[in-house]
């Protein structure tokens, strides 16, 4: 006959509840995406599609502060302009090739993107591309 003392069913029982409090509180400080980008105060949330933006035909004072829709939204400045392509550069110096398709409306009418000037290009993600429905130049 097997004799069970006490420490022998306490010690399994504590073992699994430290484990389950242990990963529990992991769970709890993992943040949802850890890499995204810190929303600015302001109206527009990042990740927050603005249906005000269909209108948007002029630079806007929030895209200084960094406060737009990133998901539709590219902001950063001309590296190059050919007719159908528009190349971006980030404030991190990162660079990204911009598509123009036909009917890409480029504001204010008649200009022209040059290197250094700050843009604003409103579009879509199609297969790892961005494409360009609207540009926006700053002044």
């Amino acid at each position: 006959m097997n004799k069970t003392t006490v420490l022998e069913v306490v010690r399994p029982l504590a073992v699994g509840i430290g484990i389950f409090g242990a990963t529990a509180a992991i769970g709890a400080a993992q943040a949802p995406n850890p890499c995204a980008p810190v929303a600015p105060p302001g109206p527009i949330a990042w990740n927050a599609f603005d249906p005000t933006y269909n209108s948007v035909d002029a630079w806007q004072t929030p895209w200084d502060t960094g406060a737009y829709d990133r998901n539709h939204v590219l902001l950063g400045t001309v590296g190059k302009f050919a007719p159908n392509r528009l190349t971006v550069a980030s404030t991190q110096g990162d660079t990204m090739t911009v598509d123009l398709k036909e009917g890409t409306v480029i504001l204010p009418t008649g200009a022209k993107p040059t290197a250094g000037q700050r843009v604003a290009v409103f579009g879509y993600w199609s297969n790892g591309t961005f494409i360009a429905n609207r540009v926006i130049l700053h002044g």
